[in-house]
This record gives structure tokens, sequence and C-alpha cells, in this order.
């Protein structure tokens, strides 16, 4: 179905501008000169587009993700002034808006069946093997880090499948107490997996999908 790696994609598409007076920009831009704006959309938005599209398979919600991300920058204009390389600064932006939707819409079933089919032809290529393993890895070692209350609930509720009134009944606590520890649990993880892996996008998104977060 897809034909390259998501990490591959990210650095290939994202980081790679065509030259131009990019501190120019940045500072007309800040200014509030559209024309400026204008010209930093052209040169990336295809970028974002790519990545979107990936995951998506929908021009219109690709295209809806990349009109949101070049609005957040220019609501945000001010902060171009003191940017030193505007693709950092959308990558990150980028990133964080796709993995927002993508949380979203992993609530829809059709939608879960699509990525798990993407992640699983993914981790079936010789180089996301090694990414795959290795996000499951560090869930692990995450995973040996909590306190052992949290650990239990997270293994009942992740692995086994109990519900938190089954977790609740099962360990003699209020299904609240569940619903905390299993809240702080999920939260040290993705902390852990964003502090640790080098490819926080694919890894967040594998986790989602495989029932991990």
């Amino acid at each position: 179905m897809f034909t390259f790696a998501y990490q591959n994609l990210i650095t290939a598409r994202l980081h790679a501008f065509k030259p131009y007076d990019e501190t120019t920009l940045l500072l007309n831009t800040a200014r509030g000169d559209e024309a400026a704006f204008r010209q930093l959309f052209d040169a990336n938005w295809d970028r974002i587009y790519s990545v979107a599209f990936t995951f998506t398979k929908s021009a219109v919600i690709a295209e809806e993700m990349v009109q949101d991300v070049f609005v957040k920058i220019w609501l945000n204009r001010t902060q171009l002034s003191t940017i030193r390389k505007f693709s950092d600064y959308l990558f990150i932006i980028a990133r964080n808006h796709i993995l927002s939707v993508l949380r979203k819409k992993i609530m829809e079933e059709p939608f879960t069946d699509h990525l798990a089919d993407y992640f699983k032809e993914s981790c079936n290529l010789p180089d996301q093997q090694l990414l795959c393993r290795e996000t499951e890895a560090l869930v692990l070692q995450a995973l040996e880090k909590l306190p052992s209350q949290q650990q239990l609930v997270y293994s009942l509720s992740r692995q086994q499948g109990l519900s938190l009134d089954e977790i609740a009944a099962r360990l003699s606590i209020s299904k609240n107490t569940v619903k905390s520890h299993l809240s702080k649990a999920l939260h040290f993880i993705r902390q852990y997996l964003h502090t640790h892996s080098g490819a926080v996008a694919f890894t967040i998104l594998y986790c989602l999908v495989s029932g991990i977060l």
C-alpha cells in the first residue's frame, strides 16, 4: 500500500528546502508581509501535504492539515523573527498537528484499520523492523520504571484487556483509583517515548494503533 516509510518521509520531505532568502522572508512575514508568507507557503506546503496524505489517504484532510499548520504559523508570525531554521520550526508544528489530528481519528474504526495495515506493512520492511522492535523495547523500559501498582494496572488494562470496573474489582480498589494509576502510567510512557525515541511520530502512532497507549 505504501512505498516509503514514515520516518524517511519526515526527514526527506519536511527538512528538504529549496534555496531562497529564508531569513528575509521570515523577518518580512513577522512584520505582516503576506507576500513573504506566501513564498514560505509555496516553498513548503507540499512537504506537509505528503506526510498527511500518506497517513490519511485523503486529499481533503491532507489539504486541511496543511492549511491549519500555516494558519498557526501566520497567527504566531511575530515569533518568526527569532527563528534561525524554519525547517525545524515547521517540522515541530506540522508533526504536532498531524499527530493531534490522527489521535482523534484513531477512534474511527475504518481509519484505525487503515493505519494498522500501514504499520503491518512498514514493520515488514527491513529498515522499519528495527524501529518497531526498538519502539516495543522502549515501552518495556518505561514500564520497568513505573511504580508497581501502575505497572499492574497498565498490564491488566492494556495487556489483558480488562475494563476499569474489572480491574477495580480484582484489585479491591475504586474505579477512580484505577483511572488515576492508568492515566499516570500512560502519561509517563508517552513522555519516556518522546524523550528517548528518535522517531517520535512513528513511535507514538505505532503505540496508539497497537493499543499500547
